[in-house]
């Protein structure tokens, strides 16, 4: 059995879909190119295949994993081409790397993620200024809905949680945030939430152009080290 790891786009065409619809796509795909893929066993067998993170409804990403499990030995570069020809537009395989065999699963190791998410503002302010301040707060309380119990309102506070916020070069009122956020088993934090906090704190004076995941990241040493280069032979 080989395990792999695959590095895949999600883009706009099928932003709207959910992670199970996401799931359900890949499965199809991934029978359709005639991947030999390894089963679970038992009464309800299942392809072996697990997802690094499920990425929000409506944002897009260039860099999202998903693990997989194949009983024969295929290279990266068929993987790749089988498996491309059989996805639907917005969705398209970008790397392929073969896993040593005791390699830990993309959904244990995430612990960060990088966004880019384009905003636009009324007016011009001195966002970094602004940016500076926020983040200098001694917390960052929000309201945090949670959907497993009855969507019961719990207070978070997520400044541990971001890692980073750059405001990229620009010249008009089109702003690009860099952000690196917590994301994963232990902490998580959609940047929908971040987004909600800083409106709170600077004033309803943007809207939200798009977002987008750019990377999955692990901390090995207090360095954040992207999937693909984790665990590979």
């Amino acid at each position: 059995m080989m395990n792999m790891r695959l590095k895949f786009i999600k883009g706009s065409e099928i932003k709207y879909i959910s992670h199970l619809d996401l799931m359900r796509t890949f499965q199809r795909a991934l029978r359709r190119a005639h991947i030999p893929m390894h089963y679970s066993k038992g009464f309800n067998p299942h392809p072996s295949m697990s997802f690094a993170s499920a990425l929000g409804i409506g944002v897009t990403s260039i860099g999202e994993y998903l693990d997989i499990v194949i009983e024969e030995e295929v290279s990266e570069k068929e993987l790749m081409e089988r498996l491309n020809e059989s996805l639907p537009k917005g969705l398209e395989i970008v790397d392929v790397v073969v896993l040593q065999d005791k390699a830990k699963s993309a959904m244990s190791l995430v612990t960060d993620a990088r966004y880019s998410i384009e905003l636009v503002f009324e007016h011009i302010i001195d966002l970094e200024k602004k940016i500076t301040d926020f983040m200098a707060q001694d917390n960052i309380i929000v309201p945090k809905e949670q959907p497993k119990k009855n969507f019961k309102t719990i207070y978070v506070d997520i400044k541990p949680m971001i890692k980073e916020i750059k405001v990229m070069p620009h010249e008009n009122l089109n702003v690009e945030l860099d952000c690196v956020l917590a994301c994963g088993s232990k902490a998580n934090l959609k940047p929908q939430l971040l987004l909600e906090a800083l409106k709170k704190y600077i004033g309803d004076i943007f809207e939200v152009k798009g977002i987008k995941r750019v990377e999955l990241y692990t901390n090995i040493n207090h360095e954040l080290v992207p999937l693909s280069l984790v665990d590979r032979k």
